[in-house]
């Protein structure tokens, strides 16, 4: 069976195609990455604009190309924090169905941050129910698992941070103000999904080339965090976009990216961190299948394998 996933997230578009395999194994196929950046300008107007739009519409027409292409049995289209917050999202979604000829599902903080959370899970050989932590464009999901998954949604993104220019007293009280006690314990393993993390270790291991299998389960230390933090933060736009494992359609929001993981590896006191490319994504395709096959989302899935074709 061939699913695909789409999330339209404040930064960029993501497309995943993977395979569910008779021992349970999600298989990745493809998977795609467009800088939209769909939430351009909200922090200041809450309105998407219409050039953000066409972009995003664009880029969608590609991925159900690429879906056709691959001939894909079931398939899911997301929208995250841009859309879900924006006064005229109706807009949007009724040109995108017009578009594609699909209906694009608006995801609520908490249920972003449970696939989030299936798919990490699902992406890595864990012995103990981890901490993950989130960071997209518009909002920062933080999810754990105790008695069902948890997920709260913080206003707190690369691209809103970077808009509004937040500094790091900024981000770290907005951070702080969210975050409830119960998930500052340090007995989980803290796992970090999104952009910004999987280009940390894409610039720590300079690819020229992405290999997702190179970013599942690496390590980060905070002194690594603070010292990529104080390097990138004084190279100039044009140096971070040379700069080999980080795309350049990102050079600008990266700084604030990596301040906001600053601040919540310090906030939930930690040393290291682990990186999963697994995320909403594979969440999304393991939920279409497990639905497809009676299960629900309580299914036990097993290990994702990393292998792209």
């Amino acid at each position: 069976m061939r699913y695909a996933a789409c999330d339209v997230g404040t930064n960029s578009c993501r497309l995943l195609v993977a395979e569910i395999t008779e021992d349970g194994k999600l298989e990745v196929l493809r998977k795609e990455v467009i800088t939209t950046r769909i939430g351009e300008g909200l922090q200041r107007s809450s309105w998407l604009r219409p050039e953000a739009i066409n972009r995003t519409l664009n880029c969608l027409e590609s991925f159900m190309d690429i879906m056709r292409r691959c001939q894909v049995t079931e398939r899911v289209v997301v929208a995250t924090s841009a859309v879900r917050e924006a006064i005229n999202r109706d807009d949007f979604l009724v040109l995108a169905e017009e578009r594609i000829g699909m209906h694009i599902e608006v995801l609520s903080g908490e249920r972003e941050g449970q696939l989030s959370y299936l798919g990490a899970k699902a992406g890595l050989d864990l012995k103990a129910n981890p901490l993950i932590a989130d960071i997209g464009g518009g909002s920062t999901e933080v999810i754990h698992q105790r008695r069902g998954i948890k997920s709260i949604s913080i206003p707190v993104g690369a691209v809103r941070a970077w808009e509004a220019d937040w500094d790091e007293i900024e981000v770290k009280s907005r951070l702080a103000a969210e975050l409830p006690d119960n998930m500052r314990t340090k007995s989980s393993p803290l796992i970090l999904v999104g952009g910004t993390a999987t280009s940390l270790v894409a610039i720590k291991k300079g690819m020229t080339v992405y290999n997702r299998s190179q970013v599942q389960g690496e390590k980060l230390t905070l002194l690594e965090i603070n010292a990529y933090y104080d390097r990138l933060n004084q190279l100039t736009l044009d140096e971070r976009k040379a700069l080999p494992g980080l795309q350049p359609e990102r050079a600008d929001i990266i700084v604030k990216g990596i301040l906001i993981i600053k601040c919540l590896v310090e906030l939930f006191g930690r040393q290291e961190v682990l990186v999963s490319d697994s995320d909403l994504l594979e969440g999304l395709i393991l939920t279409l299948h497990n639905k497809r096959s009676g299960q629900g989302d309580s299914r036990t899935v097993r290990r994702c394998k990393n292998s792209v074709g």
